[in-house]
């Protein structure tokens, strides 16, 4: 009988292009500009661009992100998702976009497994949705393929739910689970619309990929509890809705606020399920905190009293990649596993997501 389950062997594969966030918030503000001249919204271009300028994330917060899709410039005829011109203002239709999604994530799967398979594999995503799925269609042709599980649409704290899954499949399979995730938020940015929330959400995203495995390792994160809770009066604060010409995010003020007062009771309850006292958590744990946003991460840690260095890793995953949906928090948890911390630490998981959702786990680190 399996008592307890790991969470190890993490993977990345590294997106093509590696941005400067200068060079992408003159590049989105160039093209939220063209937009609006072709839709005649704009007599004065320049105070235009500096009035959505006010709204975008600096490289005070973010220095690079990662992008499958390199249209920074401006020969906006010849890009494949930003061809804004007189008949496609706001670039391609979703349709478009989810094929290059479908083409990206093959590369993907290449690179992370060549012509072997894991036993099952569960792929999430919030940024591409195609039936067969990328990995349906890898997987074939090849001599051997995988059980597929695919977790979509769940928002930035979808890791979690796939490692409930996978915790589920172990005990009943009595083998380890894959999970990859693979997400492509550049596909995602519309210029047609200027409000101060996308000027902030086109700033914010990236794209990410990382591979890891659930199972009776002996070694990584012991997953002790894993809980989620909607936020009562939130259902309107945060939406990931398929549009035309791509997914549209809408993010409100107040989510970084009402977050922070959900969380006392919110990480009791967390706490007592995993039979963790609450105070040794705050004291020593460490914190991965999805970085949707450097409010985030801030309003967390003054909420809970918390020390820089148990949300060392959450910052610095936000300032080096920026925020990539679902694949967010396996790349700070891989940056927690990597820091070699002494056998016990317990790690504390928050993400949030649509809903508006709240959700938790609680591992404990074992070498």
């Amino acid at each position: 009988m399996i008592k307890e389950i790991f969470i190890h062997s993490f993977e990345q594969v590294l997106p093509k292009y590696h941005l400067e966030q200068s060079r992408i918030v003159e590049w989105i503000l160039k093209s939220h500009q063209r937009v609006a001249l072709l839709k005649n919204e704009c007599p004065e271009p320049q105070q235009f661009t500096n009035a959505l300028r006010r709204f975008c994330l600096s490289d005070k917060y973010i220095e690079k992100r990662y992008f499958e899709c390199d249209e920074l410039d401006e020969n906006w005829e010849n890009h494949e998702i930003y061809r804004l011109m007189k008949d496609s203002p706001s670039g391609v239709t979703i349709d478009k976009r989810n094929e290059f999604f479908g083409r990206n994530v093959q590369k993907v799967f290449s690179q992370l497994y060549g012509e072997r398979a894991p036993g099952h594999l569960i792929h999430v995503t919030c940024t591409g949705y195609i039936s067969p799925s990328p990995a349906q269609v890898y997987f074939s042709d090849k001599k051997e393929s995988p059980d597929i599980t695919h977790a979509y649409h769940m928002g930035c704290y979808a890791s979690m739910p796939a490692i409930r899954m996978a915790k589920g499949l172990v005990l009943s399979e009595r083998k380890p689970i894959d999970i990859v995730h693979t997400e492509m938020c550049s596909l995602h940015l519309n210029p047609s619309i200027h409000s101060p929330e996308q000027m902030v959400v086109q700033t914010l995203f990236s794209d990410g990929h990382i591979k890891y495995s659930v199972g009776g390792s002996k070694r990584g994160f012991n997953i002790l509890a894993i809980k989620e809770k909607i936020i009562p009066d939130s259902i309107k604060d945060m939406t990931w809705i398929p549009g035309e010409v791509g997914m549209m995010m809408t993010l409100s003020r107040e989510v970084p606020f009402k977050i922070r007062d959900a969380l006392p009771i919110f990480i009791d309850e967390l706490c007592s399920e995993a039979g963790v006292r609450k105070q040794e958590v705050l004291g020593s744990g460490i914190f991965a905190i999805h970085p949707g946003g450097p409010k985030i991460i801030e309003a967390v840690q003054k909420k809970l009293e918390l020390k820089d260095e148990q949300v060392e890793i959450s910052k610095k995953i936000l300032r080096t990649r920026g925020n990539m949906s679902s694949a967010t928090l396996p790349h700070v948890w891989q940056g927690i596993m990597d820091s070699r911390l002494p056998d016990g630490t317990k790690v504390l998981s928050l993400a949030f997501g649509p809903g508006l959702t709240i959700f938790g786990s609680l591992f404990e680190v074992r070498n």
